[in-house]
């Protein structure tokens, strides 16, 4: 019951007009790691996520650590399942092969995905593993296009694999002329060097807000949302919401202003 009623007032937030007076594309973003589905107690409650989701009411959602028919979750496709719950248009980057099904990041979009394609990011560290960024493009009302990103960086205490994972991604993302959110579990604090990489070209959506992990008395920021380019876009509301149960990470949501 607090779990459902702190969502509850936090949705209510976040609905609030503080866009009413500002012309443009108002656009609310979620991301959050699912740690495949499987909450603070160790049981599978995919549920839990959707509730989540549904009440915050987000047109994006970037997702990481989502298992695809894998047998720790019982050969449920968890996107395919978020996708039946909330009602959104879905898409898996599959990062890798695991436990008899597949690994990655997932996208949920309000919006019509026109474009969809996965990258994968650089893993050469020792006990690294493949991690990816799944992209994709959606038509915004009046026919735009917006490039949205979910990304999962490597976990391991040596930056090497991230600042590769980082170089990469600006590589391939940045030489876009389309606006773009990359959102994800970035696995690095504010002040690294692999964050400072990105934030010098994307604008921080998720400035300021408080730690991230673990959900439960959460010390360190690990999840973003960053935008480009930084010109274009006004950062409306964003927080960090004190969901502590569904996930061993919190969900950030941002409503943003796409000018």
């Amino acid at each position: 019951m607090q779990r459902s009623i702190i969502i509850l007032i936090m949705a209510l937030l976040l609905n609030a007009p503080a866009w009413a007076q500002i012309q443009g594309q108002v656009i609310k973003v979620l991301s959050y790691n699912i740690h495949h589905g499987e909450n603070a107690r160790g049981e599978q409650d995919i549920s839990g996520i959707a509730t989540v989701i549904l009440a915050t009411n987000p047109d994006l959602v970037a997702l990481q650590e989502v298992d695809s028919c894998t047998n720790r979750v019982k050969k449920l496709n968890l996107l395919k399942e978020l996708a039946a719950q909330t009602g959104m248009y879905v898409y898996f980057g599959k990062a890798m092969e695991h436990d008899g099904g597949s690994y990655g990041n997932g996208i949920l979009s309000r919006y019509p995905i026109e474009q969809m394609y996965t990258i994968a990011l650089p893993a050469k560290g020792e006990n690294s593993e493949p991690r990816c960024a799944a992209v994709v493009k959606v038509k915004l009302p009046g026919d735009s296009l917006l490039q949205f990103v979910s990304a999962h960086l490597d976990h391991l205490e040596d930056p090497a694999d991230r600042l590769a994972q980082t170089n990469l991604l600006l590589q391939n993302l940045a030489k876009d002329s389309l606006p773009l959110i990359l959102a994800g579990d970035m696995n690095a604090e504010p002040t690294s060097k692999e964050i400072t990489q990105l934030t010098n070209v994307f604008k921080d959506a998720s400035q300021g807000l408080g730690p991230t992990w673990p959900s439960d008395t959460p010390t360190q920021k690990l999840d973003y949302i960053l935008l480009y380019p930084k010109s274009q876009w006004n950062v409306v509301n964003s927080l960090v919401l004190q969901e502590t149960v569904a996930s061993d990470h919190r969900p950030v949501i941002c409503e943003l202003l796409l000018k």
